[in-house]
């Protein structure tokens, strides 16, 4: 065997027994090339935020990781409720919310387009380890890896008995937006078995600012402020402006619970099972673009209160089988299935005519969604320099929503996918190393997409290795961008299906090339990336019968493209430091205009130092530079417009500090954003100085 297959092989063999306190040089992947791989020996640019990172951020959710993830940028209000202020997608590299695919352990998640509320009901205490890759990945997994891939792991079976139980709790200075987290986890493996299991709890408070709009209702020559209105219902009951207290961070209370259990019926053939279940409730007060009233008439931007009850429950069965020692079967089935209820009513609903804030229930955004699939994959060792892998999926998905019409009624759209891949990662001598896969798609509602990729590695040595990727991605529609008809909180919207629009997929052909290496004390890596988009999918203001209606379309060719540079150097025994830089551009291809809430730059500086063997502590830095949006004037007037606008960029700096009371319990504390720097609302606005502490305990 040379040195291929040693290595791999090796790789599949430890890869259940590394930890997130393994030195870097073990540090194992999967997420890239669907085999055990080590982090170095990958073409594409790769993240892995491990569980030790993740305490010493002191993060409650998923959503603080991503906000310290290098080159993911966190963007709100990409769904069309009024809580979307409320509400955080993930971008990559420039790409759309939509192209970022979030796996929870490999697996797809049910739940609304976009995931807006996975980054909130994710807990930081289940997460084992994160794998970001950046760039597209539809060679490996299909549709919406248009951007990149972020795969969840949660906390897995491990040998030893293992539990963990950890409490926290923040607020701002002002004591809003305080958040309480609870968790408690096991793992072991006994003999052949091997099981674990979480559960939490975390509640948040609401964070608000007071905010005043006009207020219009339609009469027969337009839009006319309710004093002025022909109604007299309208006229003597409704003022012309409201203020309310938005809602930016949510009251909200999630319960998750998780755990897996396996056999080892022999050292090659291993039997596992998965269970996931949250349930959460959420409330906000809004402005609503659109609430209808009692008199016959819709009222634009009447002060709103939104609620939500959710859950999911996913479970998968696996099978890994090695019937050889060069040859590895895996199977895998899962289900994920998401039940959402939301109600939006008018806050002065006497005012509107109806006689309780019940009756005033109106545009809701109920969901019933369920996906189902089937994996088999084959990793097959089929020379000493060849790795092959081949796979094929199935996958069906079904909403029923009440987004589908303009009646509060569910109705049922569906969706299916077959696809096959195959990959060969092939060892051309000592230092040059490259990957070559394909995949094609066969999706019910789209054209079959064949996608391909091709990369490769030279290493000079441990501390230069070069590398080229060049991968193609592609987004077929969501089914709300195909099939939505809804008069929402955000204005009317109609997908392409009821505007006769025939929506095609979207797709890219992404090139980088990097250079980078490591030693025992310093790594860094350079990336220059090249995003070329076809047939951009994107929202636009159209009409429909008469009436100003948001749609999809592909509106033009764009193209994104910049620079990454990250550097991470121990500079002595108990100082580190992590540098991280971007340049990002943008361009609508047809307008020449940058693309919506892409930042130019972005900067992150932190240092880490034991002060001694129990009190550690670190600072974090991070800049995010200016962001073009197009700002809507007078919204709801008969005069509203748009224009091209910039946010201004901003700086947070963030303390922490954690003390080992024993080799068993830990306290830890922090204040984010300790400057109070503020934030533009259309970015989702900032909570101000926030301070937080927690306890830990490892058994």
């Amino acid at each position: 065997m040379n040195k291929i297959k040693l290595s791999l092989l090796a790789a599949l063999l430890l890869s259940s027994q590394i930890t997130a306190n393994d030195t870097i040089e073990l540090e194992q992947i999967s997420i890239a090339t669907k085999t055990q791989k080590n982090i170095d020996g990958v073409a594409a640019t790769v993240e892995v935020v491990t569980q030790k990172e993740i305490e010493q951020m002191g993060a409650q959710s998923l959503k603080d990781i991503m906000e310290r993830a290098e080159g993911l940028n966190v963007m709100y209000g990409t769904f069309p409720n009024a809580s979307s202020k409320s509400k955080a997608s993930i971008t990559i590299r420039g790409m759309s919310p939509n192209g970022t695919l979030i796996l929870l352990d490999g697996r797809r998640l049910a739940g609304e387009v976009q995931n807006p509320y996975d980054l909130e009901r994710i807990p930081a205490a289940v997460i084992e380890r994160i794998e970001i890759v950046k760039g597209p990945m539809s060679s490996l997994y299909g549709a919406d890896a248009v951007g990149g891939v972020i795969n969840i792991i949660t906390k897995r079976p491990k040998d030893g008995l293992k539990i963990d139980a950890g409490a926290r709790y923040g607020a701002n200075s002002d004591g809003d937006a305080d958040n309480l987290n609870l968790n408690l986890s096991i793992q072991d493996k006994i003999d052949k078995f091997a099981y674990s299991a979480y559960a939490t709890l975390t509640t948040t408070k609401p964070y608000t600012q007071r905010e005043n709009e006009n207020v219009w209702a339609p009469t027969p020559a337009g839009k006319a402020a309710p004093s002025a209105h022909p109604n007299p219902n309208v006229s003597n009951n409704i003022p012309d402006s409201y203020e309310q207290d938005v809602t930016y961070r949510e009251d909200s209370e999630v319960y998750t619970l998780g755990s897996r259990v396996s056999y080892d019926f022999s050292s090659d053939f291993i039997v596992g099972f998965d269970a996931n279940y949250f349930t959460e409730e959420r409330e906000g007060a809004y402005i609503g673009y659109f609430h209808p009233s009692a008199y016959g008439v819709p009222i634009f931007n009447a002060p709103v209160n939104s609620s939500d009850k959710n859950r999911r429950l996913d479970v998968s069965l696996d099978a890994l089988y090695k019937p050889m020692d060069e040859l590895e079967l895996k199977a895998r089935v899962y289900n994920s299935n998401y039940k959402k209820r939301n109600k939006t009513t008018a806050r002065e609903y006497a005012a509107m005519g109806y006689a309780s804030e019940d009756a005033s229930a109106q545009n809701g955004m109920d969901a019933d969604v369920d996906i189902k699939v089937a994996e088999l994959s084959a990793l097959y060792m089929a020379s000493d320099n060849h790795l092959v892998t081949i796979g094929g999926e199935y996958r069906d998905e079904t909403r029923d929503s009440s987004v589908f019409s303009q009646a509060n009624t569910m109705t049922r759209k569906e969706m299916d996918y077959r696809s096959l891949y195959a990959q060969d990662e092939w060892q051309i001598g000592e230092k040059l190393s490259a990957i070559l896969g394909a995949r094609y798609d066969e999706i019910s509602n789209a054209d079959s997409k064949a996608t391909f990729r091709l990369g490769g590695i030279y290493e000079f040595d441990k501390m230069a290795s070069l590398r080229a990727n060049f991968a193609q991605g592609y987004r077929v529609p969501d089914i709300r961008e195909m099939y939505i008809f809804k008069q929402t909180p955000s204005g009317l919207q109609v997908g392409a299906d009821a505007m006769g629009y025939d929506l095609k997929p979207e797709s890219t052909n992404a090139y980088e090339i990097g250079f980078g290496g490591r030693n025992a004390d310093m790594s860094y890596d350079l990336v220059f990336f090249y995003n070329d988009v076809k047939d951009m999918i994107a929202q636009t203001l159209g009409s429909y019968n008469g009436s100003a209606a948001y749609t999809f379309e592909n509106v033009a060719d764009a193209n994104t493209k910049g620079m990454e540079l990250s550097l991470k150097y121990k500079i002595s025994s108990d100082l580190s430091s992590s540098f991280y830089w971007s340049e990002l551009r943008t361009e609508n291809e047809a307008t020449k205009k940058d693309l919506e809430f892409q930042p130019e730059k972005t900067i992150m500086i932190g240092f880490d130092y034991k002060f001694t063997h129990a009190l550690s502590g670190g600072i974090f830095a991070k800049y995010i530079g200016e962001q073009h949006y197009t700002n809507v004037l007078n919204i709801g007037a008969p005069n509203e417009s748009r224009m091209e606008a910039t946010a201004d960029s901003f700086t947070t700096l963030d303390l922490r500090g954690e003390y080992k009371l024993s080799k068993i319990f830990e306290i830890y504390g922090g204040i984010n954003n300790i400057a109070d720097e503020k934030v533009e609302d259309v970015l989702g606005s900032n909570v101000g100085r926030y301070y937080f502490v927690g306890a830990r305990a490892h058994f």
